[in-house]
């Protein structure tokens, strides 16, 4: 079903008025889990502001969750996903280790799927699978020529020297497995990430980071080497011990659908744990 609207309303309340007798949990539901699309794009808050002649479409039902991490919006093609902190994206051996990509290959079995990127073991949020090579060449082009707009919120200790930024150096990797930064181009490969203070509390900030390209640890190892940490980040310095994890989040992901020519845009809503974090003293 689709519709043309005609006056500035939010989402919710179009789908509403769309499917009176759906309850709004269930269409709350429908929108968190990528199921309406807004102009032919996914969006995943109900509080959108649809705008004269947009386009509301619902499209068809995400599969049944899988246990241990939730499915944000999947087809044919590809699958996004919103992953805990504590589980790995991929294991190097997924016989006798628990990650993401094992979960998904049980789940979706006898569906194959196709590591596009990867997440931290301990840094959560949105993280995409392909299921066939025509859409995991496309995305790992998109991400080659940085237009996966990809977004991060992450809690410091202290504050970066400017409420916002850019971090420019090369980053390479020890024999310690710790990636660190340099400023000699023949040593490592070239980093960029951007971010900007939203918030600050007693002794640490918010981070709102975006990364331009989408090397190994490169937020962690940015914000060690600005002397701001992420708290409950031990590998990279941090020294608040009782943090109650890494607080760093996937929040948001933008890129063009492999197949359609869509863009696609998911949030993910920043853990509540976050907030306590930063105010903490």
């Amino acid at each position: 079903m689709n519709d043309h609207t005609e006056h500035t309303k939010s989402l919710l309340e179009r789908l509403s008025e769309l499917y009176p007798d759906s309850s709004r949990s269930t269409l709350r539901q429908w929108i968190s889990k990528g199921r309406v699309q807004l102009d032919g794009r996914v969006v995943t808050r109900a509080d959108t502001p649809v705008l004269p002649g947009q386009k509301i479409e619902r499209g068809e039902k995400v599969a049944t969750q899988p246990e241990g991490l939730q499915i944000v919006f999947a087809d044919k093609d590809l699958v996004v996903i919103d992953k805990p902190y504590g589980l790995l994206s991929v294991a190097l051996d997924e016989d006798t280790t628990i990650s993401a990509h094992s979960i998904l290959k049980e789940h979706l079995n006898p569906s194959r799927v196709y590591v596009v990127h990867r997440l931290d073991k301990d840094t959560s949020g949105l993280l995409i699978f392909a299921l066939n090579p025509r859409a995991l060449e496309h995305l790992k082009e998109q991400l080659k020529t940085h237009s996966v707009q990809r977004t991060y919120y992450a809690v410091v200790e202290g504050s970066p020297s400017s409420d916002e930024g850019t971090w420019d150096s090369y980053l390479t990797e020890g024999k310690d497995l710790v990636v660190r930064t340099t400023r000699d181009p023949s040593k490592g490969q070239r980093a960029i990430t951007h971010y900007s203070v939203e918030g600050r509390g007693p002794r640490r900030s918010l981070l709102r980071i975006s990364l331009e390209t989408g090397r190994k640890n490169q937020i962690r190892a940015h914000c060690q080497a600005a002397q701001c940490c992420v708290v409950g980040d031990k590998k990279y310095g941090a020294e608040d011990r009782f943090a109650p994890r890494l607080c760093l989040h996937a929040t948001r992901l933008e890129f063009i659908h492999p197949r359609t020519g869509e863009t696609l845009c998911f949030d993910s809503p920043m853990p509540g744990a976050f907030k306590n974090v930063l105010h903490q003293k």
